[in-house]
């Protein structure tokens, strides 16, 4: 019960839904960054082809950031996993004008809060996590870890790109192909996905 009050807090302006252009997406201003924070060591190939990943696909700036540790308090110890929610919370201070995004990633397991009835419950089951609209994310490979590396490089880039586009104003999708499905969160949908928002999702976006 300790770990209930102050997570259920943190839960309660986490669910903010509208539909919104985002900045990402504004090609007239070139200058725009977007950030990738490690929370954990990653190694020098996995944030390259992250940073490729996000280059290509938003056609912005990529910059890597010097690694942070996640706070010792964001650690519940009842389920052994991390509170993404504060961890958003960390990164939300960082955004500027110019830093448009800021995108964590960790190897650590990940949980948030979903509000639900008769009460809250953890989720336990997340990649990812991005609020919409907003201007930060955060995912975790804890659950889709592979020595396959051409496999690992594609679930991290879509788990990335399905959780910024929660940022820039996309709910869950019906369409499995699309990033933003909302059954991404299943291993084998996200193997079998495609590699961008599907047409509908765009047209959300103009």
């Amino acid at each position: 019960m300790k770990y209930f009050l102050p997570l259920f807090i943190a839960v309660i302006f986490s669910f903010s839904y509208c539909t919104k252009q985002s900045s990402l997406f504004l090609n007239k201003h070139p200058e725009q960054i977007i950030a990738l924070q490690p929370l954990d060591s990653f190694s020098r190939q996995e944030t390259d082809n992250i940073i490729q990943s996000l280059h290509r696909f938003f056609n912005k700036t990529v910059i890597l950031l010097q690694p942070i540790v996640i706070p010792h308090n964001y650690f519940n110890g009842v389920i052994q996993q991390y509170n993404a929610d504060s961890i958003l919370l960390l990164l939300s201070k960082m955004p500027n004008d110019t830093l448009v995004e800021i995108a964590g990633i960790t190897h650590q397991p990940l949980f948030t809060i979903k509000e639900a009835q008769p009460v809250a419950y953890f989720d336990q089951h997340i990649f990812g996590l991005g609020y919409q609209p907003g201007n930060t994310c955060v995912v975790s490979d804890f659950k889709f870890k592979t020595a396959d590396t051409m496999v690992y490089n594609r679930r991290m880039a879509n788990v990335l790109l399905h959780e910024i586009g929660h940022n820039i104003g996309l709910s869950h999708c019906p369409d499995d192909k699309c990033i933003m499905s909302k059954n991404n969160g299943d291993i084998m949908t996200l193997d079998n996905c495609g590699n961008d928002y599907c047409s509908t999702c765009r047209k959300k976006l103009q």
